[in-house]
């Protein structure tokens, strides 16, 4: 009997166990086969991450910009290396690098010995027919050939920029994680980024991949095209002009933007120092920041165009209204204002042509006063930041709430002191007179297209504001034409080698610098800020230089001939011919000047 129930328990146990054993085996095979199947799959393969293609950049007429290319860089296995007397002189030779630094750099005991980085696709592929040599040898070939299979590959992508330093500042830059680090990089590197695949891969020994074992992949995503405002061709002239303007004047900082006051799209934006993306030992502080967003300055006289609009759109003056300029000294508040021309009665129109300081003093004082004067340099966007690149060190300037005010500011501010705007908000501003009257956003960014060619978003022209009536900016222009033809811009004109001129209109400044709490009567930032045609202008364009280091320092002398210079060779490309006559050419009939 206890033999029995011994045997029954016994047939009990294994019935059990094996009811156990094939319940697992079912959870494992049938329910669960996934995730034991992934558990099996992570024993010996491993995931690796599929990297999406950058977008590329380019500008409004399609130039690339900026893209991503592939490629490689070599390592060598040293254990694998059967004969480096033979084989690294042939190596040197391919990578075109002494064979002595190979030399060096050789190790029979390390498995990656980096030797190349960066290899064009011809020189890969001369390394990759060596080891497909390898590979197609016989056995005894192989025993008395040297082994090519030390070679290892690691492709990569890498950001070029085609066209080096230009405009720099506007693309940006990638830091070392492969993520825009500034400008359009930065600004829209989601969308350039694009998103990452997977793939789970088996490798040998070697490092080679074993192709039997690949398994289903995720592909990834790469990233959207990006359309700028900019356009490469005026962009080339600004580059040149600051270069020129470094060379003969060796200033501090040097910025140009040319502007589409219609629209607000940035036609090019660049100032001095600059890097080049392409080249990581460029990249120091004082060299990659946008300036023209960064970098306020008293602007001097170039704010003058807001005093005289607030005024002109209030209604209070008329280009005729007569101003006395106190014969070139004027006290106000304990302290003297100067021009540097004395001067009587002027009507405006001679007040902003002769950028009399006293004049327009005289202006705020008697027909704007702080509350007026506060609220069109607001509306004209001084001391708020224009968004262009977020998060990127745009300074907002400097307006002071009018309860901070000194008994002075009402005289200076009119004229550009006690106050600072970047490039970038002196610019806009012009664009407010060349637009009749509106404030649009300014804007580098034109449209983004997915990796499929559907365009993802398109960016607008977007209005803020009218700041002043047509009636009122086209005086202002009219006002801002006479600057070029009998006041301090009288000497720079633009024509073509027939004589015939472009009419333009402008504001130069002569910003003294504060030095110490005073400001200096040897350092300046001199500017020129003005658009083309003067009726119905085609561009705005500011050069602005910041300490120029010779004799000439009027904004006259150092910024309105490179306007000059700029403005005509944008009027060409731009097919804008000249709307003055050369002298003995028959008046054109659509240019009448107009009397007061």
């Amino acid at each position: 009997m206890q033999h029995r129930e011994r045997a029954i328990w016994i047939l009990i146990s294994l019935t059990f166990g094996f009811t156990v054993i094939s319940y697992n085996l079912i959870q494992i095979q049938l329910v669960q086969h996934d995730k034991y199947r992934r558990m099996a799959i992570l024993n010996h393969l491993h995931p690796e991450k599929i990297e999406p293609k950058r977008g590329s950049i380019f500008d409004s007429d399609g130039q690339l910009l900026a893209e991503t290319q592939t490629r490689t860089d070599v390592h060598l296995d040293g254990k694998l290396l059967t004969n480096p007397d033979e084989q690294l002189p042939i190596l040197a030779g391919l990578l075109q690098v002494p064979e002595a630094q190979l030399q060096a750099e050789y190790d029979p005991r390390k498995r990656d010995i980096p030797v190349a980085e960066d290899l064009d696709d011809d020189t890969v592929a001369k390394l990759m027919a060596l080891s497909q040599q390898d590979e197609q040898a016989t056995a005894e070939q192989k025993a008395k050939a040297p082994n090519w299979n030390c070679l290892i590959f690691k492709p990569h992508d890498r950001r070029f920029y085609p066209n080096n330093d230009l405009a720099a500042h506007v693309l940006g830059y990638m830091d070392g994680q492969g993520q825009g680090a500034m400008g359009v990089e930065k600004e829209l590197d989601k969308q350039l980024s694009g998103a990452p695949g997977e793939r789970w891969v088996e490798r040998d020994g070697k490092g080679k991949e074993v192709a039997g074992y690949q398994t289903e992949e995720k592909p990834a995503t790469d990233g959207c095209d990006v359309t700028l405002t900019i356009k490469a061709a005026i962009q080339h002239l600004v580059e040149d002009e600051l270069d020129g303007i470094v060379q003969n004047y060796q200033p501090n900082a040097a910025y140009i933007i040319v502007m589409d006051p219609h629209t607000g799209e940035i036609l090019a934006m660049g100032s001095r120092p600059t890097f080049d993306p392409n080249d990581s030992r460029t990249f120091q502080a004082e060299n990659v920041r946008n300036r023209c967003l960064t970098d306020p300055v008293e602007p001097g006289s170039i704010f003058k165009i807001i005093t005289m609009a607030a005024a002109l759109n209030e209604r209070k003056i008329d280009l005729r209204t007569p101003i006395f300029c106190e014969n070139g000294e004027f006290t106000y508040g304990g302290k003297k204002l100067h021009d540097d021309e004395p001067n009587g009665w002027l009507p405006a129109l001679e007040v902003m042509a002769q950028s009399s300081n006293i004049g327009f003093a005289k202006i705020a004082l008697n027909y704007l006063h702080e509350e007026k004067l506060y609220q069109y340099a607001t509306a004209f966007g001084i001391g708020q930041r224009t968004g262009l690149f977020e998060r990127q060190g745009e300074s907002p300037g400097l307006l002071e709430p009018l309860n901070q005010w000194s008994a002075l500011s009402i005289t200076r501010i009119p004229m550009g002191q006690e106050v600072e705007a970047t490039p970038l908000q002196m610019a806009t501003a012009m664009c407010v007179v060349a637009n009749g009257g509106r404030l649009m956003v300014p804007q580098v960014l034109k449209q983004v297209t997915d990796a499929s060619g559907h365009m993802a978003k398109v960016y607008q022209p977007r209005m803020v504001r009218q700041v002043i009536s047509p009636e009122a900016a086209q005086e202002v222009a009219r006002a801002l034409e006479q600057v070029t033809i009998d006041g301090t811009a009288k000497n720079v004109h633009i024509e073509d080698a027939s004589g015939a001129r472009w009419s333009f209109a402008g504001k130069t400044g002569t910003a003294q610098k504060v030095v110490d709490g005073e400001y200096s009567h040897t350092k300046f930032v001199s500017s020129f800020l003005g658009f083309l045609p003067a009726e119905d202008p085609a561009f705005v364009a500011l050069v602005m230089v910041d300490e120029p280091k010779t004799t000439k320092f009027y904004g006259a002398e150092v910024s309105a001939p490179v306007f000059a210079s700029l403005g005509k060779q944008i009027a060409q490309m731009m097919n804008l011919p000249p709307d003055i006559p050369a002298p003995s050419s028959p008046v054109l009939t659509s240019y009448r000047p107009q009397a007061l």
